[in-house]
């Protein structure tokens, strides 16, 4: 009977150690979710979601290509037309400019025209006074000598001149 109670007592011992196994692998078990299963999960599961992204990024690089492409091809069409724009409002500028100065030098060469005609009919008028007075003096001294009568000749020129138009 001895071996009975050794037995039972050992069969205690094993129940016993059992479950502080137990105990002790619940605790180990725990802590291993916690810190290391737990992280590991969420990491693999994140690192799925990164391939599977980018598996479909590569599946969708043909689209994603087009669409930059498309893109491009909108900013370059908005970009000439800017272009055309600038051109077109530079060349209108331009013109305007071009007009106004045609205008001014036009003006400016009309008014040098008109003020050297003047400035010419005067001096005509000038050299045909001085010419006048001149050749009167001479023909007075000329019919100072041909003629006595120095009132008679003086009132013969003054009326051949009155009658006479030299600015013709």
């Amino acid at each position: 009977m001895a071996n009975t109670a050794s037995d039972t007592w050992n069969a205690f011992l094993y129940v016993d150690a059992l479950i502080y196994q137990a105990i002790i692998l619940l605790i180990v078990l725990y802590v291993l979710n916690k810190f290391l299963f737990k992280p590991y999960l969420k990491y693999l599961d994140d690192y799925q979601k990164k391939q599977t992204k980018i598996e479909q990024d590569y599946k969708n690089i043909d689209k994603l290509v087009a669409d930059a492409q498309e893109q491009k091809e909108e900013i370059l069409t908005e970009a000439r037309k800017k272009w055309d724009e600038i051109i077109s409002e530079a060349e209108t500028i331009a013109a305007k400019k071009k007009a106004s100065i045609l205008e001014k030098a036009d003006k400016e060469a009309w008014d040098l025209l008109n003020s050297t005609k003047a400035d010419i009919a005067k001096e005509r008028e000038s050299m045909l006074g001085q010419v006048k007075w001149k050749m009167l003096d001479l023909v007075v001294k000329l019919n100072g000598k041909l003629f006595e009568d120095e009132k008679a000749s003086k009132d013969f020129l003054k009326k051949s001149l009155d009658d006479s138009d030299f600015s013709k």
